[in-house]
């Protein structure tokens, strides 16, 4: 889990097993942004909104296909943990598939483990809309359930599913990615089943996830020289990773880095990082 001053050591050891990371308020990608950009992600969030004392505005976001542009300062602060592959499912105790692209407030959400979730938050003391991002995530923390069983049931052979299927079509330093059917093999099941677990673990099917992580791995370099980019990405050719960055960013990569960025909308609510 990235970690920065807002995580003690024993908060860590309590979110990792369900977050990989933690962050407040929107990370400018290139300087001097023309507005504030909501990524895409190809992972669920839980959302809090600074400035707000009630647990019951506790937002999940379902994984995001398409990039967003908002007007505004980016300071519009929430408090944001984002979820490891496979364990929003666990913690809602709800399949994903119905959440890509929906951002639903937690008392909207049928799901017990969420409802008792946030009441434990509720129940644990008054809290104040000025209290400081610390202290909320320390409230947070402490409501979280116990880690999900690593063996023994149908549910575990579906995280170790989604989980292996995740890393083997991520991007990493040095690996490169596997193919959907590659996957399914190595992991002894069919490319049916496989799509199946993984739309309900991730909300996405492999294929989208690839997409989201090709792109956000563009993102993340996007200061560099374009050609390097597309082929750390994992893309064919520059030609390929502009044209789905055109469709997932709504821009071009040269656009994107010279501002030129899409029409924006009105900001209602932004993202977070610490972890």
């Amino acid at each position: 889990m990235q970690r920065d001053r807002l995580i003690t050591p024993e908060m860590a050891h309590l979110l990792r097993p369900w977050f990989s990371g933690v962050t407040v308020g929107a990370q400018p990608v290139i300087h001097d942004a023309p507005a504030v950009l909501e990524q895409p992600d190809h992972a669920a969030t839980l959302t809090w909104r600074v400035g707000s004392d009630d647990p019951h505005d506790i937002v999940i976001m379902g994984p995001r296909t398409q990039a967003r542009y908002h007007l505004g300062r980016p300071g519009r602060d929430c408090l944001q943990l984002r979820f490891r592959p496979g364990r929003a499912a666990d913690f809602l105790g709800l399949p994903l598939r119905d959440l890509a692209d929906r951002a639903v407030a937690a008392a909207d959400l049928d799901s017990r483990s969420l409802t008792a979730f946030v009441q434990a938050i509720a129940d644990s003391g008054p809290l104040v809309a000025s209290q400081s991002h610390a202290a909320r995530l320390r409230s947070l923390t402490a409501a979280l359930p116990d880690a999900p069983s690593a063996h023994g049931d149908r549910a575990a052979l579906r995280r170790h599913i989604v989980a292996e299927a995740t890393a083997l079509l991520s991007i990493g330093d040095g690996s490169s990615r596997e193919s959907v059917h590659r996957v399914a093999r190595r992991l002894n099941v069919s490319e049916r089943h496989l799509r199946t677990v993984f739309a309900d673990g991730v909300g996405l099917t492999p294929s989208q996830f690839v997409r989201l992580d090709r792109v956000r791995a563009v993102l993340a370099r996007i200061q560099q020289r374009l050609p390097e980019v597309s082929a750390r990405a994992g893309y064919y050719d520059q030609s390929h990773m502009t044209a789905e960055f055109h469709r997932v960013m709504g821009t071009t990569p040269y656009a994107f880095t010279t501002r030129r960025w899409p029409v924006t909308e009105a900001c209602t609510a932004n993202t977070v990082d610490t972890g």
